[in-house]
């Protein structure tokens, strides 16, 4: 068996079909760099009706141990699949192609099944990827953003810009810790706040 039918070394682009045309035969253990995410994937193709959270870097049983040894497409093809998945939380994302091709395809979450994403840890290419592609999550609910991300003023702007559309329908926003947002960062936040839906009703700022 050859790792690199699945994982090539540079990450090529590979559309959605791809991954629904081999996601019931690619060998998970190929694809992961442990065991436990193996199983996590696993869990995730299966449809396990307990898996309700999962949380991308960290220690305990629900989080997912990433690296670059990971491959990003199909982490991102599995939790856009999942049913059940309630809250992703993400505490690691690479840049370039693997964190992009994981961003671009949880959009694909086809049952729309995420109501919660939390954020921390990330620099601001990578914050500002997620960000970018979370317009398409419309039944997301809540997003909290911790005050351990490198986020600069593009960043933030593009933050603005998801709260200003109103796509998502938010619930609560959770910017804890940052205190390092600096003025023009509230100023796009406030626009972005002001033409948020009716629906939002908590904004938690610690």
């Amino acid at each position: 068996f050859d790792r690199d039918d699945y994982r090539p070394t540079i990450m090529e682009h590979r559309d959605y079909n791809y991954y629904e045309a081999n996601a019931a035969t690619v060998n998970l253990g190929e694809i992961t760099s442990s065991a436990k995410n193996a199983t996590n994937l696993q869990r995730l193709r299966d449809g396990d009706p307990k898996l309700h959270c999962l949380i991308l870097g960290g220690r305990f049983s629900h989080f997912h141990d990433v690296s670059e040894d990971d491959d990003w497409g199909w982490l991102g093809y599995f939790i856009s699949k999942s049913e059940n998945l309630r809250h992703l939380g993400i505490n690691y994302l690479p840049g370039g192609e693997e964190g992009h091709a994981f961003a671009d395809i949880i959009v694909r979450n086809c049952n729309q099944s995420i109501r919660s994403i939390n954020i921390d840890n990330l620099n601001n290419d990578t914050f500002t990827t997620l960000i970018r592609v979370l317009r398409s999550l419309s039944i997301l609910e809540e997003l909290s953003i911790w005050g351990e991300n490198n986020v600069g003023p593009d960043g933030w702007s593009e933050l603005g810009t998801l709260l200003e559309s109103g796509v998502c329908k938010l619930k609560e926003l959770c910017l804890c810790g940052n205190s390092y947002i600096g003025n023009e960062g509230m100023d796009v936040l406030s626009n972005g706040l002001a033409g948020i839906g009716s629906s939002f009703n908590v904004l938690r700022l610690e």
